[in-house]
């Protein structure tokens, strides 16, 4: 086989399995950013609390 073959069949076959991948695994919580910047954190909950 020519080497520009063997290189689009390695290139579908890798994307064919990342695909695949993507498509068969569980999503559980939805895909979406999870960098953890929120506004709607309880880290200073106790302190709230106890100023009431």
């Amino acid at each position: 086989m020519k080497k520009l073959t063997v290189f689009l069949m390695g290139t579908t076959c890798f994307l064919g399995g990342v695909l695949l991948g993507i498509l068969m695994s569980p999503v559980k919580q939805g895909i979406g950013n999870n960098s953890g910047n929120t506004y709607n954190n309880h880290y200073y909950k106790e302190e709230t609390e106890s100023e009431e």
